[in-house]
């Protein structure tokens, strides 16, 4: 998104989250649902998303539009969501699509929060994402469009983890998979990750060991890579007894290999200290 549809994906962010308050984790989903369909919506009507990203018409009409043609069918509280959008300016009548996507996963996100359920919800989606990461044969089938259609592939995947994590953390990862492209679906999870850890305003970083660490390295690994980001860092830690030694530390898109890099066998010397 480029600086116009930020800015107007902001201001619905601050519309939802001024009625949404402090939610109960049944009206955040309901919101959240809300703005994933809104979602599918928009990208199935290109007519509707063009009249309203049109910069041509004024705010007053655009708005008007969408309360003729969703006011009855959505909440005050998401309609106020949808007036904010339909007020803004946008770079791309894609863009529409996208931000009511992402305000659905931020209102999660933040229901979780509110609800004491965030590190909760970032551990599961951890768990998830490793689920798919290790399982090539399930990554494919959950992004090719060829062997089933999308609600067949979340379906299944539902069935399959559904029993081990909170209907939250599913909704959430089934976002992603419905979006995900075949080579991205790891690398989108990690990203949902990183928007849960920003709301709290945290980082992130995946951790493989060959042996499991212990609470105090874990804990002195956290203190190390807190000191080097400037601020709190939640981190995950994956045994890999592939790995000779030393440690592998994700960060976002950087990789820091022990057995490459000087600065990943400084921290590896620092929690054998």
């Amino acid at each position: 998104m480029r600086a116009s549809s930020v800015k107007t994906l902001a201001s619905m962010v601050v519309a939802v989250d001024s009625g949404l308050g402090k939610a109960s984790l049944a009206q955040g989903t309901s919101v959240a649902q809300e703005f994933l369909e809104l979602s599918r919506l928009l990208e199935s009507n290109v007519r509707l998303s063009r009249n309203l990203s049109d910069p041509a018409r004024t705010a007053a009409d655009k708005q008007a539009l969408a309360r003729q043609i969703m006011g009855r069918s959505l909440s005050p509280l998401a309609l106020s969501g949808v007036e904010a959008l339909a007020a803004g300016r946008w770079s791309s009548e894609a863009d529409l699509a996208k931000a009511a996507r992402m305000l659905a996963t931020h209102v999660l996100l933040k229901t979780a929060l509110d609800n004491g359920q965030l590190e909760q919800t970032e551990r599961e989606i951890f768990s998830l994402g490793q689920v798919i990461t290790k399982n090539r044969d399930l990554r494919n089938f959950l992004t090719d469009s060829r062997t089933a259609a999308v609600e067949e592939r979340v379906a299944f995947f539902n069935r399959l983890v559904a029993s081990q994590v909170s209907d939250l953390s599913l909704r959430l990862v089934d976002a992603v998979i419905e979006k995900a492209t075949p080579g991205h679906l790891s690398a989108d999870i990690r990203a949902l990750l990183d928007s849960a850890a920003q709301l709290r305003s945290q980082g992130t970083a995946t951790v493989y060991s060959a042996v499991p660490l212990s609470p105090a390295q874990t804990q002195r690994l956290t203190q190390i890579l807190a000191a080097q980001a400037g601020r709190e860092v939640l981190v995950n830690v994956v045994v890999d007894p592939t790995l000779v030694g030393g440690l592998r530390i994700q960060r976002g898109d950087v990789m820091m290999d022990g057995t490459v890099s000087t600065r990943a066998d400084e921290i590896r010397r620092k929690l054998a200290s």
